[in-house]
């Protein structure tokens, strides 16, 4: 009797093990499963916060692809939108004069939230739209405003959306700042450019085009004057580099060789003293030039080169013959170098063209290429006036393409001898 008692007890003692077993193993399942839905959703949450980190390191990208605030601001909607940051999205961009400009341009005038934002410069938030401010600093550029439909934003979309914003601006400041750069150089290189003398028995004809694009505005420049012995003095050069730099290297060097060559010079002797000058500057930026003497009663040119593309000379035969002889070196670098000066004869009725890089200079295509289509250009368009003529050649060089370099060009016809 003893023994079964004695064995139902350990029955039930083991019945008691199983069960605290049991119940232990489903609080082990539920913890378990608790554990997974976390590192579930933090997974998610860390695979959400690098897709976003990823967005804004494509923000900095994008708006860093153009120099222009109208193209900074039209590929950021475009990025948020087909990122499905937002369904649709507009930058209002305030101008130097205080008014917005809205990107992409539908007619739409600013909302009291936009000038809201302007003002107080803190975000507008509402379930299907939000608007940032685009700030650097102190310096207001605009507002980023977007727009989803249902569900609309979160709360967190408010921070990212600030971050896109602080993103974009520093890529729209950059623009302006480039823009205003090159309006300024562009600007100081026309007032700095000369009005062109018209001697007896010659025609002369000049064009100078500014970069289209970016800050390549700045270094090129034309000249030609009469000096005291009736000679005629043709310069274009071109100073490396761009901006405001290279449009006061430009203007002093342009005044430095025309002082050089009006005190009898010959064009060897002007550039090499222009070299010394330029390396007495310290200035990190180098020029090319070349100078030509035509002696108007004769039609005897001397010219010299530094680094310069050769001259073109064409006749109403359609003839081109280049001045391709050996030119020296860069003017500043930090040598000393031989400069020499050759001769030739014009006929009467052929024009020279002087001109810089940029007419013949493209991305993929070689130097020699550009010379040849230029050579063509040049034979087909010397039986027109100099002012003709250079219209043609820029016309048919450049095309309706957005140029990146400057462009300077002079065209010189010698009529008769005197």
């Amino acid at each position: 009797m003893s023994d079964c008692r004695e064995h139902d007890g350990a029955i039930q003692e083991l019945r008691k093990v199983i069960e605290r077993q049991r119940r232990e193993l489903e609080m082990h399942r539920s913890e378990l499963a608790q554990t997974n839905a976390g590192l579930l959703a933090l997974h998610t949450e860390v695979e959400r916060q690098r897709q976003r980190s990823a967005f804004l390191d494509e923000v900095s990208r994008t708006v860093s692809a153009s120099l222009l605030g109208r193209e900074v601001a039209e590929a950021l909607v475009r990025l948020v939108q087909r990122e499905g940051v937002a369904s649709s999205a507009a930058v209002w961009i305030l101008g130097e004069d205080h008014r917005l400009t809205r990107e992409p341009r539908n007619g739409t005038v600013p909302g009291q939230d936009v000038k809201r934002v302007l003002t107080t410069r803190r975000p507008v938030a509402a379930p299907g739209r939000m608007l940032v401010p685009l700030a650097v600093g102190p310096n207001l550029l605009g507002v980023l405003e977007l727009r989803r439909g249902e569900p609309g934003f979160a709360e967190d979309d408010l921070a990212f959306a600030t971050a896109v914003a602080a993103r974009a601006a520093v890529g729209l400041r950059n623009a302006n700042e480039y823009e205003r750069e090159r309006e300024l150089a562009e600007r100081l290189q026309l007032a700095m450019l000369p009005t062109l003398e018209h001697p007896d028995d010659l025609r002369l004809s000049a064009r100078y085009l500014p970069a289209a694009r970016g800050v390549n505005v700045g270094g090129d420049w034309y000249d030609a004057f009469t000096r005291a012995d009736g000679s005629t003095v043709l310069t274009v050069g071109d100073v490396t580099g761009h901006g405001v730099d290279a449009a006061v290297i430009m203007g002093k060097l342009q005044n430095a060789l025309r002082a050089y060559a009006a005190e009898g010079h010959g064009p060897a002797e002007t550039l090499r003293l222009t070299h010394h000058l330029l390396r007495g500057w310290r200035s990190p930026l180098l020029a090319t030039a070349v100078v030509i003497d035509l002696d108007v009663r004769t039609g005897r040119i001397r010219w010299a080169n530094a680094g310069h593309l050769p001259v073109l000379v064409a006749g109403h035969e359609g003839a081109v013959r280049p001045l391709d002889e050996p030119s020296a070196p860069l003017m500043g670098v930090p040598f000393d170098f031989e400069i020499r000066e050759y001769d030739t004869l014009l006929r009467p009725g052929e024009t020279i063209l002087l001109y810089t890089d940029g007419l013949v200079e493209r991305r993929g295509l070689s130097i020699d290429t550009g010379l040849d289509r230029l050579s063509g250009v040049f034979r087909s368009a010397a039986t027109l006036g100099p002012d003709e003529a250079g219209d043609r050649i820029l016309g048919e060089m450049l095309g309706a393409d957005e140029h990146d370099d400057d462009v300077c060009l002079l065209l010189c016809r010698w009529a008769t001898p005197a």
